[in-house]
């Protein structure tokens, strides 16, 4: 296992408004005061309440401390855990230091000559804080 550490800016709220026409939006992520906002978000599409918001709250996601860990492990059949961990998958690692959740981002397959399929998968793990 390796990390490659990747923090973001930690933004707690957003504006987010279609430009000519539809909603405004201000999203705030939840137990915080509002106090960093990211960039205002102004896009013509953005025209309804559900939409701003779930636009909001995933540019508010992406945000924090976070890193690219990869796992090297055997590629086991679909009947044995873990299987084909593909890109866009949610996993959950089993770690000595505490369970984490992370999403697959890339996965890459290698055999060796007596018979061992390894998988190298890329997670983006999100840290709290």
């Amino acid at each position: 296992m390796s990390a490659n550490w990747r923090p973001e800016q930690a933004y707690n709220a957003v504006y987010v408004s279609g430009t000519n026409a539809g909603v405004a939006v201000n999203v705030k992520r939840t137990g915080t005061n509002g106090d960093n906002p990211a960039p205002d978000i102004l896009e013509d599409w953005l025209t309804e309440t559900q939409v701003n918001t779930e636009r909001g709250r995933n540019e508010l996601a992406k945000g924090g401390n976070q890193s690219i860990t990869t796992i090297e492990l055997p590629l086991t059949d679909t009947n044995t855990a873990p299987g084909l961990i593909e890109p866009g998958m949610l996993v959950e690692v089993q770690d000595l230091t505490g369970d984490w959740q992370a999403l697959c981002l890339a996965t890459s397959i290698s055999a060796s000559g007596v018979g061992t399929v390894m998988q190298s998968v890329d997670l983006e793990r999100h840290y709290g804080g």
